[in-house]
């Protein structure tokens, strides 16, 4: 019987082995065999897009300069801020100039300070290597961060490696494509920070942001985001401050879209330009002083990164030396409702990316800004009568960021100085119940308060209470020697 037993327990053992072995070969098989399929399918992929890339790659075509345009480099000079002339390297443009074709040859022997340029270089990369280290960055930057690497016309949108617009319920984003799957109707996609490289990686120490989502939330990103489409727009608007208002209209899309992070960063890049400006004599600025913006006028220019300033303070005008022009925010009087209209749109970019801090900062740049309007001699038209709809829509705003960092009092200040400008009944409305939001969160942050000291208090008694006596001793003792 023992033996009986002992064989059958041998048996049932090895058939038990048996159909493991089987289970987890068909379990592997079943595992790497789509795995093989999906590296197959990725393969042929890159090798598609690799084709379209080679097929797209073409020798640069001579550029014709017509005799009634302005010249290139005067052209982009004035878009990214500065005219060209002798001092920075540029031979100033003969308007009479006829027709010039002009082949992709290295460029003729440059000034000293001019950096060597590629035979194939293109008129912003010309230009960039004429000018001083600092505008050149101002000139690269303005191209090189703003657009994507072009993509190819041939080739189809759903496409791994393709850059595209995911639309979400609240918010739309940008990512690149890594994998497809048709049957399932999906795709892998990798988000990209809107400032990060041309590759859509994330910066460094930060995880790729990666999801799947239906095929039908995928959409082409609009035509001016690619870098001939910025380039397209710097070409028909030479004027800086016309091209200025081209790219907020495009960022106005953008914002849209929904796409709050792309369209923040695309305002940003105009906020640079403006910081950018080479400042003069004369030229109003405002500064951070005791907690708030004031304006001042340039008296004299150090160097390119210093100006010595005056201010009037009590009715007598002070003076400051030395001060960094990186510190200051110029005042464009002439050009006020594009610039404020630029800093409030970014704001609302961060406010729905519940980036408060950031957005305050913009919006009391926004309050800064029109506040200079009584005190600027001549400011742009219609300043003045959208500077006080302005004010009390920048305080709103900035109530609400202050609502959301739980800065109670600031934000009833913002509310205070809304509702004294005036506003229209739709918005007067928005900032009462503002007022009351505040109101239910101060409640709010008190309740929370007392019960958390209340536990607190719990937690020191029951310490106290598992003390022994010798240590209750020595805590009474203790006190300043």
């Amino acid at each position: 019987l023992k033996f009986l037993l002992s064989w059958w327990t041998m048996a049932a053992a090895d058939a038990a082995g048996r159909a493991l072995q089987d289970l987890i070969f068909a379990a592997v098989r079943d595992a790497v065999g789509p795995l093989h399929q999906r590296l197959d399918d990725l393969a042929r992929d890159l090798e598609h897009v690799k084709r379209c890339v080679d097929s797209s790659a073409a020798p640069a075509a001579p550029s014709v300069m017509p005799a009634s345009s302005e010249p290139p480099q005067k052209k982009l000079a004035t878009a990214c801020g500065s005219e060209p002339s002798e001092s920075r390297g540029v031979p100033p443009a003969d308007p009479s100039a006829k027709t010039v074709v002009q082949p992709s040859k290295p460029d003729p022997p440059k000034p000293a300070a001019s950096r060597p340029v590629s035979a194939g270089a293109s008129r912003m990369e010309q230009l960039a290597a004429r000018l001083p280290p600092k505008q050149e960055k101002n000139v690269v930057d303005w191209v090189a961060c703003f657009g994507m690497q072009d993509q190819g016309k041939d080739t189809p949108l759903l496409s791994v490696g393709n850059t595209v617009r995911v639309l979400k319920q609240d918010i739309a984003r940008r990512a690149m494509i890594s994998f497809i799957d048709e049957d399932d109707g999906t795709a892998d996609v990798i988000y990209q920070s809107a400032a990060g490289d041309e590759g859509g990686t994330a910066p460094a120490g930060e995880e790729e942001d990666e999801e799947t989502v239906k095929l039908q939330q995928i959409r082409a990103l609009e035509e001016f985001e690619s870098k001939t489409g910025l380039q397209k727009t710097m070409d028909e608007n030479s004027d800086f401050f016309a091209c200025c208002s081209v790219l907020k209209e495009q960022g106005n899309t953008l914002f849209k879209l929904k796409d709050y992070e792309t369209a923040s960063w695309w305002y940003g890049q105009i906020v640079n330009q403006f910081m950018s400006r080479e400042l003069r004599e004369e030229h109003w600025v405002m500064l951070m002083r005791d907690g708030s913006l004031e304006l001042a006028r340039v008296r004299s220019v150090v160097s390119n990164d210093l100006v010595n300033l005056v201010f009037d303070k009590n009715g007598k005008q002070m003076g400051l030396s030395n001060v960094s022009a990186a510190a200051l925010v110029p005042v464009f009087h002439d050009h006020l409702l594009l610039q404020t209209s630029v800093y409030m749109n970014r704001a609302r970019c961060f406010a729905n990316l519940n980036k408060n801090q950031e957005a305050a900062q913009d919006l009391t740049t926004v309050i800064g800004l029109w506040g200079c309007v009584n005190v600027l001699p001549d400011p742009e038209d219609g300043a003045r009568e959208a500077a006080s709809e302005g004010l009390c829509k920048a305080h709103y705003l900035r109530g609400k960021t202050r609502l959301g960092r739980g800065r109670h009092d600031l934000a009833a200040s913002d509310v205070k100085a809304a509702m004294a400008g005036n506003p229209a009944p739709a918005l007067l409305r928005q900032i009462r119940q503002l007022e009351r939001d505040i109101e239910i969160s101060k409640k709010d942050t008190k309740r929370s308060n007392k019960k958390l000291a209340k536990e607190v208090a719990k937690w020191a008694d029951a310490a106290m209470s598992n003390m022994d006596q010798a240590t209750r001793d020595a805590l009474d003792g203790a006190g300043p020697e």
